[in-house]
């Protein structure tokens, strides 16, 4: 799957991270969308096919909160710090493994800074990011899907039966057949773009 992993933190980002996920599937396929609680089938287990799809991805978008750096566990400590931390883990190893990674900030989100995040994922910090006001999805989340069309293949769709030509009528030309008006042809462009299927599903909670 040459798509997109959507990491996001419970709390802090899941409705957006619904919204990211709609707007994606729709253009490059639910196939191609990685969100956890939609991708993943009931029963998997489900560590070994998180780093499955994420390794696989081109893309991991870093979903930010304004409290994604303070939501803490139960014992008080951040759960960015916390060894396990699903959040933590998936930015760590997308970065390692040199994917594409872009920090989305939700809202009033900031980019946090080097020194308050765990040493391995400092270089969080040093790339783009681009923004998801969730009142104003419908004006963010087109400019998120254009810059994805040059690392994600486009969804290609089969043509509804009321989007397909209606058969000629009784006594008019055939196609190829000469007749008293010119053929025309129109070019269409296209971007670049990406997408797959998916079916509803829930999995483990991320914290």
């Amino acid at each position: 799957m040459a798509g997109v992993f959507i990491n996001y933190r419970t709390g802090d980002g899941a409705t957006a991270a619904v919204l990211l996920d709609e707007q994606l599937k729709e253009v490059f396929g639910p196939e191609n969308v990685f969100r956890d609680r939609r991708t993943t089938q009931p029963g998997v287990h489900f560590p070994p096919e998180l780093w499955r799809h994420l390794e696989s991805c081109a893309v991991l978008l870093v979903l930010i909160g304004p409290n994604w750096l303070s939501l803490c566990d139960i014992d008080g400590r951040r759960r960015i710090d916390v060894p396990g931390d699903y959040v933590h883990d998936e930015i760590q190893r997308g970065l390692s493994w040199r994917k594409t990674v872009i920090p989305v900030l939700i809202d009033s989100a900031e980019l946090p800074k080097k020194e308050q995040l765990p040493a391995d994922i400092t270089e969080l910090t040093e790339r783009q990011f681009m923004q998801l006001r969730v009142p104003y999805a419908h004006l963010d989340l087109p400019v998120i899907t254009e810059a994805l069309r040059s690392h994600v293949p486009v969804r290609r769709t089969e043509p509804q039966p009321d989007q397909r030509p209606a058969p000629p009528a009784p006594g008019a030309p055939q196609p190829g057949a000469h007749s008293t008006y010119h053929d025309c042809a129109v070019t269409n462009g296209s971007g670049n773009a990406t997408v797959n299927q998916n079916r509803d599903a829930q999995s483990g909670d991320r914290q």
